[in-house]
């Protein structure tokens, strides 16, 4: 079941001493993003989703800190082992109303209309710019062998060594 009312709040209902949102949400309440869901040995979300939130609000504008918790789990970009990450992504974000701001005054800024704001999106794209681009098991990691696919962690490999060029020699010792 997916739980909308968490990150839904009134403005009204924000008291001068904040209020305090904690919640946990079933893994279905990111199904917007797409990363998550790919079929195949992508990033796939092992955990429910923890929100922790402080929201203020001074006159109008409406601050909200805190952060975000969910485990995913990835094949390292090396050696295709499965890795487990903890995602931790902070929420810094300040809603201002939609007719108090204008465009080209501050690009920082969220706004919001009416007496209800949804934190669900917001909330979202910050789980979606944590997840990591590559993952890697440790920056030790052998990979596979080029050649027979051993984990050449875990296993010496036979194959012969290619002769390096001399003039791409220097590339070698590069890390990506």
């Amino acid at each position: 079941m997916i739980s909308t009312h968490a990150t839904l709040l009134r403005v009204s209902d924000i008291t001068e001493s904040g209020v305090h949102i904690e919640a946990v949400e079933e893994p279905e309440w990111l199904t917007n993003l797409p990363e998550l869901w790919s079929e195949g040995d992508e990033i796939q979300l092992i955990s429910k989703i923890g929100i922790d939130l402080k929201v203020n609000r001074v006159l109008k504008e409406i601050t909200v800190i805190g952060n975000i918790s969910l485990s995913i789990q990835s094949p390292c970009s090396r050696c295709v082992e499965p890795v487990k990450i903890e995602l931790n992504p902070n929420v810094s974000l300040v809603l201002s109303p939609a007719d108090k701001i204008h465009e080209e005054d501050d690009l920082e800024h969220e706004t919001y209309q009416g007496d209800e704001i949804d934190l669900s999106n917001y909330l979202r794209e910050q789980v979606a710019i944590a997840l990591p681009v590559k993952v890697v098991c440790s920056e030790e990691c052998k990979g596979l062998c080029g050649k027979c696919g051993i984990n050449l962690n875990s296993e010496v490999c036979n194959c012969e060594q290619q002769e390096i060029d001399p003039r791409f020699a220097i590339l070698k010792d590069l890390k990506i």
